[in-house]
């Protein structure tokens, strides 16, 4: 008997591929080592976006470093770049004063995948183990409905904590094991560096959130204000959405200002301590960085936010969708036209006309020479003409 679960996740999996996911792009790709060692050090960590300036100059002094180690490169950054965007591997964003970069959401994942095959790091198994324990302890404790359940779960929290308390007064109490204490760090670590991953997720989906409103504003046979009733009728769809609500929860718990600086506390504290000492510069970095990407990322998520907001609320006010909906009505036209001439002339048939294609134009900057406006100056001296006297009839002669 065969299992819903297999045939769901088959499902699933095939209709992925056949979107042709940008992670599994990267899997397929032939420099795949190069590709995902150049974005997961640039775009993988903390820093999650650059400006698209940086980030060339960045992969082409990484290209040139690796061409010196034997490896076969032959195309420049930025037709790299260029390919990694046309994949939906990196996206750009244009609503800023400057160009960005960043990693797909999908792309995220598979890169922290194929990145974590080359480390062979501590083993964490205890650790992972007690943090599963303790969270079901509290979910079990704070999903309870009766008022004994919840009562003596406290008090047995109460009770540990009183023994804890009364061992350290008694001097009884000395700290975890050098080894526990990596271990407990290696498992943070792991689960800190997952993060900026849920932050381009987020993106990803109130980029969807996004596109989707927009088609239902096109679709939508109302007029304006019908549309504006149904998009915005006294909240804003994009901060409600599922993706919303949970950044907005986020956000306001990194908000909590008495939360953070424990926080940052607790990450000064275990930096100082010997156990530390043998983090390499880059995990510690990593750890002393932590909070305020953190908050930066947070910024970026809340002002992509805030753009899809106003672009769609723009969108609306401007009548823009009736432009695409007459575009959208065209091609309907079109296509229904197509499927009737189909019926009655081959695919092979030549039909004696040149559809002309438009096409743009693409130089190198270097090719590009400034405007000088002294180039186009008159240099014969301006000739005053007198006028006449204007006659109507032969004006209205000439109009007709």
């Amino acid at each position: 008997m065969s299992s819903p679960a297999v045939i769901a996740k088959a499902t699933g999996l095939r209709d992925t591929i056949a979107r042709g996911d940008a992670g599994l792009a990267i899997l397929r790709a032939q420099l795949m080592p190069v590709m995902v060692a150049i974005l997961s050090e640039r775009l993988g960590g903390l820093v999650r976006q650059l400006t698209a300036v940086e980030f060339a100059q960045m992969v082409a002094d990484d290209l040139d470093e690796l061409r010196l180690l034997g490896f076969d490169l032959p195309r420049s950054a930025g037709q790299y770049i260029a390919e990694w965007v046309r994949l939906g591997i990196l996206i750009r964003d244009n609503s800023g004063r400057d160009e960005t970069v960043e990693l797909s959401a999908s792309a995220q994942v598979v890169i922290r995948f194929v990145a974590g095959l080359d480390t062979h790091g501590r083993s964490v198994t205890r650790s992972r183990l007690a943090n599963v324990a303790d969270l079901l302890a509290k979910l079990a404790r704070d999903t309870d409905a009766h008022k004994e359940g919840r009562l003596a779960a406290l008090r047995a929290e109460q009770d540990e904590i009183s023994r804890q308390i009364t061992q350290v007064e008694e001097g009884q109490y000395s700290p975890i094991d050098t080894d526990e204490a990596l271990e407990r760090l290696a498992e943070v670590l792991r689960l800190a560096s997952e993060i900026p991953g849920d932050f381009a997720q987020v993106s990803s989906d109130l980029r969807a959130i996004n596109a989707g409103l927009r088609e239902k504003i096109i679709d939508s046979g109302g007029s304006r204000g019908d549309v504006l009733d149904a998009v915005f009728a006294g909240v804003d769809l994009i901060d409600t959405s599922e993706a919303g609500r949970s950044f907005g929860a986020f956000n306001a718990l990194l908000a909590d200002r008495q939360r953070s600086e424990a926080f940052e506390d607790s990450i000064g504290q275990v930096l100082s301590r010997d156990f530390a000492i043998p983090l390499d510069d880059r995990e510690k970095t990593f750890l002393a960085d932590f909070m305020p990407a953190l908050e930066n990322e947070s910024a970026h998520v809340r002002a992509t936010m805030t753009g899809f907001s106003r672009s769609l609320r723009s969108f609306v006010q401007t009548r823009a969708y009736e432009e695409h909906r007459v575009l959208r009505d065209s091609l309907a036209r079109t296509q229904a036209e197509s499927l009737k001439a189909a019926r009655q002339v081959k695919l092979t048939t030549r039909l004696g006309y040149s559809l002309p294609s438009t096409s743009v134009g693409l130089a190198s900057l270097g090719t590009w020479r400034l405007y000088n406006p002294a180039d186009v100056r008159t240099a014969e001296p301006v000739v005053a003409q007198h006028l006449g006297t204007l006659d109507i009839e032969a004006l209205r002669a000439r109009v007709r």
